[in-house]
């Protein structure tokens, strides 16, 4: 393994500084080929990226995000340092950054497939987006005073008309994010599974779901009042009366560099959870 990118967060001073010293540390004690910048930096740069054996993140959850999507085409596997409030995503603390990533490049790490989201986006049944996601995909209202109406399908099934501030489908890795904090159940992140989440529903008999691997949802947005689609944090899309979002596991896996025993997670978990 010799071609080692490494994400920094640019608002944050200890990003900047814990990056900076992993790069020096691993081209002086490894002599690797190390690129050491930010995710914007690294979108202008897909030949670069490309040729990446591993990514290194050295910020919160919003950069192991930012990450992963530079990391997925290309099935680079993503090492992630925690140095946010939460840190759900982070694989190692920042004091044991240098060891586990030694212990990673002596072979002594795994890897871990994380199940991803497919976002397409149809207007007039055209083809307007489509996007991957490793957390979630969010379609909420615009208007602050204005509810959204969304007519929820599984499987071609009538589901529910939610008139509510939106609604999000997730993947089990993103059980721990958005969804969490809009009432829906944490799931272990290994499963397959997606969650279906209303926010701050009105009056409905339908909570939050943990639906099957295959499902395919179907969202439609009935009422005339601005909304938007969003995936994974990124670019919010507006969306049209009528507009049609569907969602469903996509073919393509996220690849976790792991270094830590899988018996930890639940630890993890907790830690995160009590935001130790």
């Amino acid at each position: 393994m010799q071609r080692i990118g490494i994400i920094y967060n640019p608002t944050s001073t200890r990003s900047l500084q814990l990056s900076q010293e992993l790069r020096q540390w691993l081209e002086q004690e490894y002599q690797h080929n190390i690129w050491w910048g930010t995710s914007d930096q690294a979108r202008e740069l897909t030949e670069l990226v490309k040729q990446f054996d591993l990514l290194i993140s050295c910020g919160g959850d919003g950069t192991a995000l930012r990450t992963a999507r530079l990391a997925i085409p290309y099935n680079i596997p993503v090492l992630t340092v925690g140095l946010g409030r939460l840190n759900f995503l982070a694989e190692l603390a920042p004091e044991a950054m240098q060891e586990g990533v030694a212990a990673f490049l002596a072979g002594k790490g795994w890897y871990e497939q994380r199940t991803l989201l497919r976002t397409t986006l149809l207007r007039d049944e055209q083809e307007l987006y489509t996007g991957v996601a490793l957390n979630e995909m969010v379609l909420s209202r615009g208007d602050i005073n204005r509810i959204v109406e969304i007519a929820v399908e599984i499987d071609d099934i009538p589901l529910i008309t939610y008139r509510s501030d939106g609604v999000l489908v997730s993947t089990a890795t993103g059980s721990t994010a958005y969804a969490l904090a809009a009432g829906g159940p944490v799931v272990d992140p290994r499963s397959k599974s997606l969650v279906l989440v209303p926010i701050a529903a009105h009056l409905t008999a339908v909570p939050a779901l943990v639906l099957h691997e295959d499902t395919i949802v179907r969202l439609t947005k009935l009422s005339p009042h601005k909304a938007a689609l969003s995936v994974d944090g990124g670019d919010s899309i507006p969306i049209l009366q009528n507009d049609v979002v569907l969602v469903r596991r996509s073919r393509q896996m996220c690849m976790l560099a792991r270094v830590n025993p899988p018996r930890q997670l639940y630890a993890s978990f907790v830690r995160g959870l009590r935001r130790e």
